[in-house]
C-alpha cells in the first residue's frame, strides 16, 4: 500500500535503469480554476475540480506512475475519504508549502517578484497532520512530503527563504516515518547576465551548499529542480552519489518536447522526473504517461515513444 517509491529508494543504484516518476497534481496550489488546463469535451473549459480528481485516480489506478503528488485538500479526499492507495503501491505524496512564486492566479504579478516563504502544513503541526490525514490501521497512509525553495540571487530573500527550509528540514527529520522531497525552482525574477546555463550552475551550486547544512537524517529523500543543459546536469547528478537528482517539468510545450525532456534527464544521471503540466495537459494523460515511461527505462527512444502515443491517439 503505497510503498513504491520506498522500495525504490532503498536500492538506489536501481534508479538510474528505472527512475523513480511522479505525477504532479498540485496545480491548484500556483493556478486555481485556470490552473487545471483545459479539456475539449463535452465542449472546450478548464478542467473541473471533480474531474482532475478523476483523472487522478485514473493514473493511480492505471499503475505506472510510481507517486502522486497532491495538495493537502485532495489528500484528504483520495488517501482519507476514497482510500484511494489502500490496494495500490502508487506512493501517496503532499505538498507541505506553497512558496510565492508559484502563485500564479490570472493577472497576478507574485511570479515576477522575490518569492517569500508560504508554509500550508506548519512544521509544529507536522507529525499530527500526517496522523489525522490517514486511517491508524494503515500507520500513515502518506509518508512523503514536497518543500519547495526559490532563491534569487538576493540575501535578504534567500535568507527567509532557506530558513525556513531549514527549519523545516530539522523538525521533520525528527518525525519518526516521515520523509519529503526537496524542489528547488530557477530564480523566478530576472538576474541581469545569467542565461540558462548560468541560471542552472547557480542553482545547483545552491543544492550543493544547502545540503551541506543537513545530517543525513535531515536531508530530502530526493530533489527535484529544472533540468537547464546536458553539462550543468551531468555536474550536479555526478557530485555526489547520494544525492538522488530529479527533473520538474514546467509548462507543456508539445508531447514530443515532453518526451524528450524525460530522456534528457535520464541519460545525464537524473533518477526521477515530477512531470504535471506535461502530462494532464495532453490530449490523453494516460498515454503519454505510458510512452514517457517507456522513454525512461530506455525501452523505446523518443521517436518510437512518439510514434507510438500517436497510434494511441488515433
Amino acid at each position: 500500500m503505497g510503498e513504491r517509491i520506498f522500495n525504490k529508494l532503498s536500492t538506489p543504484e536501481e534508479l538510474y535503469q528505472d527512475p523513480i516518476f511522479v505525477f504532479a497534481a498540485d496545480p491548484l496550489a500556483s493556478g486555481g480554476i485556470h490552473g487545471l488546463g483545459q479539456i475539449t469535451s463535452p465542449k472546450p473549459h478548464y478542467r473541473t475540480h471533480p474531474e482532475f480528481l478523476q483523472l487522478q485516480k485514473e493514473l493511480v489506478q492505471d499503475g505506472t506512475i510510481d507517486g502522486l503528488l497532491m495538495t493537502p485538500s485532495d489528500a484528504e479526499i483520495l488517501a482519507v475519504e476514497e482510500r484511494l492507495f489502500d490496494n495500490t503501491d502508487v506512493t501517496p505524496i503532499v505538498r507541505m508549502n506553497s512558496e510565492t512564486a508559484i502563485w500564479n492566479p490570472r493577472y497576478g504579478d507574485y511570479r515576477n517578484q522575490h518569492s517569500y516563504p508560504f508554509q500550508t502544513v506548519f512544521p509544529d503541526d507536522m507529525k499530527s497532520y500526517c496522523e489525522s490525514l490517514v486511517s491508524p490501521a494503515l500507520d500513515c497512509h502518506i509518508r512523503l512530503g514536497l518543500y519547495s525553495i526559490t532563491l534569487n540571487n538576493d540575501v535578504q530573500a534567500d535568507q527567509r527563504m532557506l530558513e525556513s527550509y531549514i527549519q523545516f528540514a530539522h523538525i521533520v527529520g525528527e518525525i519518526s516515518g516521515f520523509d519529503h522531497i526537496l524542489e528547488v525552482f530557477l530564480p523566478n525574477v530576472r538576474l541581469v547576465g545569467f542565461d540558462d546555463d548560468k541560471r542552472g550552475m547557480y542553482v545547483a551550486d545552491s543544492i550543493v551548499r544547502t545540503m551541506s547544512y543537513l545530517r543525513k537524517h535531515q536531508r530530502p529523500c530526493f530533489l527535484k529542480t529544472a533540468f537547464t543543459a546536458p553539462k550543468v546536469w551531468k555536474e550536479l547528478t555526478d557530485f555526489d552519489p547520494s544525492l538522488i537528482i530529479g527533473a520538474l517539468g514546467g509548462p507543456r510545450q508539445n508531447c514530443r518536447y515532453t518526451l524528450q525532456l524525460a530522456n534528457d534527464v535520464a541519460r545525464n544521471g537524473g533518477r526521477a522526473i515530477l512531470f504535471g503540466r506535461a502530462i494532464f495537459q495532453e490530449e490523453s494523460p494516460v498515454a503519454i504517461v505510458h510512452a514517457l515511461r517507456q522513454v525512461l527505462n530506455q525501452q523505446s527512444s523518443v521517436d518510437e515513444a512518439h510514434a507510438e502515443y500517436q497510434r494511441a491517439l488515433r
